[in-house]
């Protein structure tokens, strides 16, 4: 384990000591000079096991960063979630994006958990931090929206469940947000913009691939293909576009 730590002020109040987990030297020094750069104090391990000695030990961590990178497999996300209950920030790197479809388990410490493309600056670093500290539950006496209904789709708002078929399929918070807005606006093309402008309060930076991850498992857990009636389709350079087959918004 190694250790790195910054006088300046973290930006964050509430997340300001990182454990980075996996990933070698060479690909956590980037994020750890990017973390430095905001503030954060960070710790890097190679192993799960190393992690949990350390907090046995009574360090405190805020958060935990992920490498995934081309060594990446299911048995260190099942590791990870079984041993340590903290918010994650996955760092994908961009010759391991294969691996976004891995993270089909039951995330860690309610479903917080954010993902970005690396090489990552320290701006993005924090904005997704922040994110991740930020995210809530809707409270439980907002008033009751109307669920939609689409075929075998059934999106209960209030709660934040959707039902195919009558089972209910586990989806990330954000992945909830983006699967309403493709089925609010069926045969629609909605572009990448108008679907970062609502989810992150802001446009993605220019080549972030964070919509294209969550949009990869989008299409898994919710078999958005012909055998379910509906296509997810990509529109190239412009953004996504959900159509019924069969109706006339298939054109």
């Amino acid at each position: 384990m190694t250790s790195s730590k910054n006088t300046k002020p973290p930006t964050l109040q509430s997340i300001s000591s990182l454990a980075l987990i996996f990933g070698d030297d060479h690909e956590r020094g980037p994020l750890r000079t990017a973390l430095d750069s905001q503030g954060f104090t960070s710790a890097a391990f190679d192993s799960v096991q190393a992690l949990w000695d350390s907090i046995s030990l009574g360090r405190r961590y805020d958060a935990l960063v992920a490498c995934a990178d081309k060594a990446w497999n299911q048995r260190r996300w099942a590791s990870l979630r079984g041993m340590v209950k903290l918010p994650v920030l996955v760092v994908i790197s961009r010759d391991a994006m294969n691996v976004a479809s891995t993270f089909n388990d039951e995330p860690l410490n309610s479903e917080r958990i954010e993902f970005v493309t690396a090489p990552v600056n320290g701006a993005e670093l924090s904005m997704r931090l922040q994110l991740l500290q930020s995210r809530k539950q809707a409270p439980a006496d907002l008033p009751a929206e109307q669920d939609l209904v689409c075929g075998g789709y059934y999106f209960k708002r209030l709660r934040r469940i959707v039902m195919v078929d009558g089972e209910e399929v586990r989806l990330q918070p954000r992945e909830f947000d983006i699967a309403l807005i493709l089925f609010e606006n069926l045969g629609k093309v909605i572009t990448r913009e108008e679907i970062e402008t609502r989810l992150f309060d802001r446009l993605a930076n220019p080549g972030s691939r964070v919509l294209d991850v969550h949009m990869t498992r989008l299409r898994k857990k919710l078999e958005l293909g012909p055998h379910r009636g509906v296509q997810l389709l990509t529109i190239y350079g412009i953004g996504y576009r959900l159509v019924v087959l069969g109706s006339p918004f298939t054109s």
